[in-house]
């Protein structure tokens, strides 16, 4: 019994982190950003929030109202302006949000040493303030991105798939032989059940 239990959770880890790489990459590869239930997954290009985030880090951001986002919030934001218009940039908010026209606006700079503030953006430009980083999405991805993960990753389907046909197979031999043994004729014994 615990053996069947230890299977199935095993099981169930394995596919939601499947499923989870496979959910990532595909929205990479389309462009778009992983979204779940109002938290976006993103991966750090720059080193402009070392030593807090570095370049390769996997981030996780939820969506929030504007009056939530305070001076210190990590935010991620949509840039309008210069080499990196239409990039997403993740930085600290810099100064004491300011309300005017019932529109907040933010002021943010990179924990980078050095580092000078941005250009003041709008609430409509933040696509959610900064989690938590997310080290072991980071290395599962990382590694289902190289060579060696996509066979991996290839290879790990086909067992799955091997796997519930087996237990398909086995579960219709057995209902087989119950069928066969529920018929038999009176005069018939039944089979005698294989010892495992």
């Amino acid at each position: 019994m615990a053996k069947k239990i230890i299977n199935v959770i095993t099981t169930v880890v394995l596919v939601i982190m499947i499923a989870l790489v496979v959910f990532i990459f595909i929205a990479r590869m389309t462009g778009n950003t992983p979204t779940i239930l109002g938290y976006h997954v993103y991966r750090v290009q720059t080193d402009s929030m070392v030593p807090t985030l570095n370049v390769g880090d996997v981030i996780l951001v939820r969506t929030v109202d504007a009056e939530d986002i305070h001076e210190g919030d990590i935010i991620t934001y949509r840039s309008l302006e210069g080499k990196m218009a239409g990039q997403t940039i993740t930085h600290r908010v810099y100064q004491t949000p300011e309300e005017r026209d019932g529109v907040y606006y933010y002021v943010t700079k990179g924990d980078k040493e050095g580092a000078v503030p941005d250009s003041e953006i709008s609430y409509d430009q933040v696509e959610g303030k900064y989690v938590r980083t997310l080290p072991w999405i980071d290395k599962v991805y990382t590694f289902f991105l190289s060579p060696g993960g996509l066979i991996a990753f290839v290879g790990l389907i086909i067992i799955l798939f091997v796997y519930e046909m087996i237990s398909l197979i086995v579960s219709y031999r057995n209902l087989d032989e119950k069928d066969e043994d529920y018929y038999a004729p009176p005069n018939r014994k039944p089979k005698k059940k294989r010892k495992k």
